[in-house]
């Protein structure tokens, strides 16, 4: 038995490595893609921000499909699907064709990381639950710090087409692991699937991405006009979903606990992505490099995934939400500290803090409160939808900032607000004495 599961932790590191290495991966090779797809390099941008967005609309989806259809499937079906999408990019000639890759291997990577830490809450124990989500949350933070130099060194010596055949073998590693590995999809039901709600959950998610994309971007017309499309939608959504045979959020409640705890997801990631702005107020406040600016993540990314690992061992000792409060506490610190010390001295000591505030919030926590708070048969479902609000709180976050800009004091300011707002609502949410279910 102990073997078995070592070889399903292994399958599942694996799969949400494939996952997360591939959102990163690609950005050194932008420029070298756009010029042989003929695109100007901001066109070529869009192999990301589509993934992004794909993915985001794809987790919800991938998550019911996981709760109705078994776990073990629909991981193997988004590993295939992620492996088609590198081969069809790696051996692309158009840029339309890279477009329809991506988007396969947005779809694949949206199976991979939920229904890998959900597996996690039905394969081990409670007592190593936190644990073993700390684990996953240092490998997707791993994956986050060695895909820019990876992706530098395969368009340097070997092309950028390998930037997405070099994963194609892992993707074939990972269905083969885990069609040797994943325990028996005895939890398969037979209900039916809500094709109306999933498309108006895609358009609403998709919309909302967009225009914050859009925004951000500069396009003020058509992304707040994307984003008032996307708002209309949500009601329309919840009075669908409320009436619908088979709902593609299944019998997931967002008021009350739940709800408040994807609320934390989304201030978790809009806390997160102040990272963006670290090489830009390197650059032009403290005029390093641009080789340098691009290293000065580096400490926060270690210190991220070092906290992830180290917060899902707290999390099984203290539990959940000492570790989000002292997560969001080091959020508002490390933002904090980069403007009120100054210089490189500051920008470093704010790094390590908001690094270990990232792998605490983003970590075990929160992952494990949605794991014991979903209902039965939901566990796919409820860990899905935290993706969905992160990726919307990573997209709102950035549009967020860029109104504090020109002024970085006033941007990291921000950021430290976001902090603190967190280390409030998690605080209210204990008040409401929000306990996961231990089994």
């Amino acid at each position: 038995m102990q073997r078995d599961r070592t070889a399903l932790l292994w399958t599942l590191m694996l799969g949400v490595f494939l996952g997360a290495v591939d959102l990163n991966l690609i950005s050194p090779g932008l420029t070298a893609i756009a010029r042989a797809a003929g695109v100007t390099v901001g066109n070529g941008a869009w192999l990301v921000t589509l993934y992004g967005i794909i993915y985001a609309v794809g987790l919800p989806i991938a998550g019911a499909l996981g709760d109705r259809l078994g776990r073990r499937h629909v991981f193997v079906a988004g590993a295939a699907a992620f492996g088609v999408g590198s081969l069809l990019a790696g051996f692309g000639s158009t840029f339309a064709l890279l477009l329809v890759a991506r988007g396969v291997q947005a779809l694949g990577a949206a199976a991979l990381i939920p229904l890998a830490t959900a597996e996690i809450g039905a394969s081990f124990q409670p007592t190593r639950r936190g644990a073993m989500l700390g684990i996953m949350g240092a490998v997707y933070g791993l994956a986050a710090v060695v895909a820019p130099p990876i992706g530098g060194v395969l368009v340097a010596y070997a092309g950028w087409h390998w930037l997405f055949l070099s994963t194609a073998p892992l993707a074939l590693a990972v269905v083969v692991l885990a069609l040797l590995s994943f325990p028996a999809a005895t939890e398969r039901r037979q209900v039916s699937v809500d094709v109306l709600g999933a498309i108006l959950a895609a358009a609403a998610v998709a919309s909302l991405l967009f225009g914050f994309e859009l925004v951000h971007l500069g396009n003020l017309p058509l992304g707040v006009a994307s984003l008032v499309f996307g708002v209309l939608l949500l009601p329309n959504l919840g009075l669908w979903e409320r009436g619908a045979n088979g709902s593609i959020f299944g019998a997931l409640e967002l008021r009350g606990g739940m709800g408040f705890v994807y609320a934390l997801g989304l201030l978790s990631a809009a806390g997160m992505v102040i990272a963006l702005f670290v090489p830009l107020y390197a650059v032009r406040a403290l005029h390093a490099s641009e080789v340098q600016s691009g290293v000065a993540l580096l400490p926060m990314a270690v210190a991220a995934a070092v906290t992830s690992w180290l917060g899902g061992r707290l999390t099984d000792r203290t539990g959940p939400g000492s570790v989000l409060a002292a997560g969001f506490l080091l959020l508002a610190a490390g933002a904090y500290a980069v403007p009120a010390i100054g210089g490189t001295q500051g920008l470093g000591v704010g790094l390590l803090l908001l690094g270990g505030g990232v792998g605490l919030t983003m970590g075990a926590p929160l992952q494990y409160l949605v794991l014991g708070l979903a209902p039965k048969g939901q566990a796919s479902s409820a860990v899905a939808m935290l993706g969905t609000f992160r990726a919307l709180g990573t997209a709102a976050g950035p549009v967020l900032y860029a109104s504090f800009l020109p002024a970085f004091g006033h941007l990291f300011e921000a950021a430290a607000g976001v902090g603190l707002i967190g280390l409030l609502a998690t605080a209210l949410v204990w008040r409401r004495q929000l306990r996961p279910n231990p089994v």
